[in-house]
């Protein structure tokens, strides 16, 4: 018998932890400290209304190497069509995210995830995962890793929501 409530109980805490944002969903407000711009924040109605990428990176990610030119050049392409990037940040040393930004300027917004909130709020699972949201504040693409064919889904998956209505 107590072995059985133990279990219960666990099941019940263990159901209360936020599982990962996925396709269809609504998405997470998205604010924080600004990397790029010191002593700036960044409130999720700056980006209400866009379609928006929230792309998770951290200085120690081999593949964000790859993916954090390929989403400057979407944000350059897009934006004046209602398109943004927000970077969030997963370094524990603000130093370290700054010389990688140093190494990899980018012209989209950047913010820390102090505390993980946003991670354990989008459930992130790997490094980078990105979320590709519309206008309404759906996700309707998740992306964990990043390839060529990533950024070529991307290319197609934004076009196709700046499209929609609005």
């Amino acid at each position: 018998m107590f072995f059985s409530r133990f279990a219960a109980a666990g099941l019940l805490c263990a159901s209360t932890f936020a599982a990962a944002i996925e396709a269809g969903q609504p998405a997470p407000a998205v604010a924080g400290k600004r990397l790029d711009q010191p002593g700036a924040t960044m409130a999720d109605d700056a980006i209400r209304g866009q379609v928006v990428y929230v792309d998770f990176w951290a200085s120690w990610c081999v593949p964000c190497r790859q993916s954090m030119p390929a989403l400057d050049a979407l944000y350059r392409r897009h934006g004046p069509a209602g398109f943004t990037v927000v970077g969030v940040n997963k370094d524990v040393s603000e130093g370290d995210a700054k010389r990688f930004m140093q190494r990899v300027p980018v012209a989209f917004p950047l913010v820390a995830d102090e505390g993980d909130g946003l991670a354990r709020a989008f459930g992130v699972k790997a490094m980078p995962s990105g979320y590709l949201i519309d206008r309404k504040g759906i996700v309707r693409h998740v992306h964990r890793g990043f390839t060529a064919e990533t950024a070529a889904a991307l290319e197609t998956q934004i076009q196709s929501l700046l499209g929609e209505n609005r």
